[in-house]
């Protein structure tokens, strides 16, 4: 195994890139990273090599950027060209989204811009990719073993702000890449039902509350337009200004799938059994012989 040498194949199995590398990655936008003796550089289709060899760490490029390191202990980034844009100076970064990335010192977090400059400071546990003007941090993880329930996130925008310093309760506090962001808290032992031990709420990348905690729903799953939500356990739907557009009396609302007619459609549980197929538009057509209800 150990003289085994690596290289890339077509979809049709046909040799495009000879054997000749110790390790190497899957392709992605056109490039690929390698190595030849613990040091990694990057190739396109061709095999031509676009960065040399001699990275002890390289990652891929993402809006022009790739995070590296010389010598595997201080990262920076990298353009196309293999220019250094950014020192290295950090323990670790990620990738840059949106023009934000996040940068490692010691054991915390910062976010950056594309010229390095320190959006916060070094506070953060963890730091989320941005989407839709939002990143998620971590404020601090009270559990041991790493069980993310036990872990408190907030929310920053673009410019580093915190847009919510809610301590918001485990994996049930996201982003939704959308300009939305959900916040989890946890409610107290006398509030919480056999359904629920947590209360959300609707933020957008300002950190406007849209739906607050008082509106007693916990966010399922969601589209573009719309959520599903659940109050205590009927499912219902709301927009993204609190409106509601299937009241929360569903036993169970189903994902969307495509037909083999490509029609896209999910099922509203009006019981274990009974149910009506709705539209991505919340409305119910009638479908494979099963008609709406009559309300």
């Amino acid at each position: 195994m150990g003289g085994e040498k690596i290289g890339y194949k077509n979809p049709a199995g046909q040799v495009v890139i000879k054997p000749r590398f110790e390790e190497a990655n899957v392709f992605l936008n056109g490039y690929a990273t390698v190595s030849i003796g613990g040091r990694w550089g990057m190739i396109d289709s061709t095999g031509r090599e676009i960065l040399p060899l001699k990275y002890r760490e390289l990652d891929y490029f993402a809006e022009g950027l790739a995070g590296a390191s010389l010598d595997g202990k201080k990262f920076g980034f990298i353009n196309t060209a293999g220019a250094v844009v950014i020192p290295f100076t950090f323990d670790g970064v990620g990738s840059f989204s949106e023009g934000r990335a996040t940068a490692i010192l010691g054991r915390k977090c910062a976010l950056i811009n594309k010229k390095g400059t320190l959006l916060t400071s070094y506070k953060y546990q963890g730091i989320e990719e941005m989407q839709g003007g939002i990143a998620r941090v971590l404020l601090k993880n009270d559990s041991p073993d790493g069980v993310e329930q036990s872990n408190f996130w907030g929310f920053i925008d673009a410019n580093g702000r915190e847009i919510s310093k809610l301590n918001c309760y485990g994996h049930d506090s996201k982003n939704l890449g959308n300009g939305f962001a959900i916040a989890c808290v946890k409610l107290p032992v006398a509030q919480q039902t056999q359904y629920t031990d947590y209360a959300s709420a609707l933020l957008d990348k300002t950190g406007r509350v849209v739906i607050p905690f008082s509106a007693g729903y916990n966010f399922d799953s969601w589209t573009d337009k719309y959520l599903q939500v659940k109050k205590g356990f009927p499912h219902g739907v709301v927009d993204y200004t609190g409106k509601v557009v299937l009241a929360p009396n569903f036993w169970q609302i189903t994902d969307f799938v495509y037909g083999e007619d490509g029609k896209s459609l999910a099922k509203a549980f009006t019981s274990e059994r009974e149910f009506f197929y709705i539209n991505r538009e919340y409305r119910c057509v009638e479908y494979n012989r099963v008609k709406c209800p009559e309300y």
